[in-house]
């Protein structure tokens, strides 16, 4: 049946096919663009929809925190606005961008003389017996600063979170966490990490510490080769937390910032987050006589520096290592155009350093707003370098003492031993669960 083009008004604006491809062009386009603005305006609203403090542990596979924007330090401050009093958060936010704009405090003009630094009087003996301090107290660089020399090369703040090809993100789910550790592990370095796990990292048997909340991981880099054997590792024990990021020793202050940066989205209920190496054996008696007392500290919503601390074996008025004549000593040898001044501020030992929750968030913020690169001698960046910008207090733990060089066989049965190197950096691991059990048993007997 044809149509009466005569006289059929109404569709005479069909005559031509190229008018009604047009009409039909138009009418889709105006379709897609009202889906356009309402999916955009869904976004939005689940973007706005604010999150219960009991759920801020960040659990990015359940989508309870997604990440939408590309920019990691608005990712943080959408963290710490929905747990910290928003005044203290503005007056922080504040202090750290006029802190960092004034460059490192070695290099400000000081109006007064600096006062004398009080030592420890074992403390010579201390920084010979361990190469963390860079093993210099003295420099022959000249000790006046240009102001204008700011370390580092100048470059905008980094911009994205760390990616991890394992992440475990879901283990301290609805969980009660009193003590965090993460233990830094090269992938191959399997047998010491099984060693930790069944000695002082299993957790069991403590006595009266039996009631403090333990989780530990290890903190592995990406190899390609061992990737398989990562994953059966983690698929018996969940506890391996792999980031994308090479073996290379100049990324370790990178690798050391995603241990801090994992426990902020991962881990948000965990009190105390603990870092060592697995070559490291730590008398976690100790750990866990130190932070008892803290446990029991009523917890607030405040972000205040006054009320921040970070513990360890603390290093007073390091100076900066220069040169070296071994090749050990020589990854800690910095140049002038590195780190302009003679001395760090006063850091902790990388054999191990405790720090809480809310320095934790104060640390991570400061990294991602931080100008300059990372420097690359972790323990002195985030232990030294951040710290001494935010004003933040460097506490050594106790009176307890660390062993770098010689055995650590006799190390342990002086009840004040905390941690002792126990020789595996140098690639000797055919008897460490033996070693390791050893110093466990003799650590157990302060129980």
């Amino acid at each position: 049946m044809a149509f009466n083009l005569n006289t059929s008004y109404n569709y005479s604006f069909c005559l031509s096919r190229k008018r009604c491809f047009l009409m039909l062009l138009l009418f889709n386009s105006t379709i897609a663009y009202i889906y356009y603005i309402y999916d955009h305006n869904q976004s939005q609203q689940i973007e706005n929809i604010p999150i219960n403090s009991q759920h801020v542990h960040i659990n990015i596979k359940q989508k309870q925190y997604p990440i939408k924007t590309t920019k990691a330090i608005d990712f943080i401050r959408n963290v710490l606005k929905n747990e910290y009093d928003h005044d203290d958060l503005k007056i922080f936010y504040n202090f750290v961008q006029k802190e960092f704009s004034l460059g490192l405090r070695c290099t400000r003009k000081i109006d007064q003389p600096e006062t004398t630094i009080k030592y420890n009087y074992t403390i010579d003996k201390q920084i010979n017996d361990n190469i963390t301090t860079i093993r210099s107290l003295s420099t022959t660089i000249p000790s006046q600063i240009d102001q204008s020399h700011i370390f580092l090369s100048r470059r905008n703040p980094r911009m994205t979170l760390h990616s991890f090809s394992i992440d475990n993100s879901d283990a301290c789910l609805n969980e009660s966490i009193d003590l965090l550790i993460i233990i830094i592990s090269k992938s191959d370095n399997y047998k010491t990490r099984d060693a930790i796990r069944r000695t002082w990292g299993s957790g069991e048997n403590l006595g009266n510490y039996s009631s403090i909340h333990i989780k530990l991981f290890f903190l592995i880099d990406f190899d390609e080769k061992l990737s398989s054997n990562i994953r059966l590792e983690n698929n018996l024990f969940h506890d391996i937390i792999q980031v994308e990021l090479p073996p290379q020793y100049t990324l370790v202050t990178y690798r050391v910032l995603s241990i801090f940066e994992w426990s902020f989205r991962y881990c948000r209920r965990a009190k105390f987050l603990f870092k060592t190496d697995d070559d490291i054996f730590i008398n976690l008696i100790l750990l866990l006589k130190f932070i008892s007392p803290l446990l029991e500290q009523n917890v607030n919503n405040s972000f205040r520096i006054s009320d921040m601390d970070i513990y360890g074996y603390k290093h007073y008025h390091p100076g900066v290592f220069r040169q070296s004549n071994d090749h050990v000593g020589a990854r800690y040898v910095v140049t002038t155009d590195e780190f302009p001044c003679t001395h760090y501020p006063d850091f902790l030992s990388g054999f191990g350093y405790l720090i809480p929750k809310k320095a934790r968030d104060a640390l991570v913020y400061a990294s991602y707003q931080d100008p300059n690169r990372p420097f690359r001698i972790s323990d002195v960046y985030l232990t030294g370098i951040l710290p001494d910008y935010l004003s933040l207090r460097r506490q050594p733990m106790s009176d307890y003492t660390i062993r770098y060089q010689g055995s650590c066989e006799n190390f342990f049965e002086n009840p004040k031993s905390f941690a002792c190197a126990a020789g595996l950096h140098h690639g000797d691991t055919s008897d460490v669960f033996s070693t390791f059990n050893r110093y466990w048993q003799s650590v157990k007997k302060s129980l």
